[in-house]
């Protein structure tokens, strides 16, 4: 008896954590393309998600920099590009298939300050 509950309890949390990892997969597959920031200023950055995982953020001085991106539940990680070690954990959440929501991009904000970005897909 005891075999069995284990082996449900188990079927359960592969079921779930293959479900989680789908949603996540899901959500990298619609961001490729170019989006604008919308909110809390306007045009500032742009943001251009591209295969592989890749996301080129531009701000309003033409600067770029290149990361690699990784979509975990409401969090995106955020790791540079050009090998330099630091990875950075941002909030996330995709609101419609045109809008998505970040957590601040510039870290010169002072420390504690949330500050959510909104894009919109171009």
């Amino acid at each position: 008896m005891k075999k069995i509950i284990i082996l449900k309890a188990f079927l359960v949390l592969v079921l779930f954590c293959s479900i989680s990892c789908d949603k996540d997969d899901s959500i990298e597959k619609t961001l490729p393309g170019e989006w604008i920031e919308v909110e809390p200023v306007s045009d500032r950055t742009t943001l251009i998600f591209s295969s592989q995982n890749r996301l080129t953020r531009i701000d309003g001085e033409g600067n770029e920099e290149n990361y690699i991106f990784e979509i975990k539940d409401d969090a995106i990680l955020l790791s540079l590009a050009s090998g330099q070690e630091g990875s950075s954990e941002l909030f996330f959440q995709k609101l419609d298939p045109g809008r998505f929501r970040i957590g601040n991009l510039y870290p010169s904000f002072p420390e504690g300050e949330e500050v959510i970005m909104t894009f919109e897909r171009l």
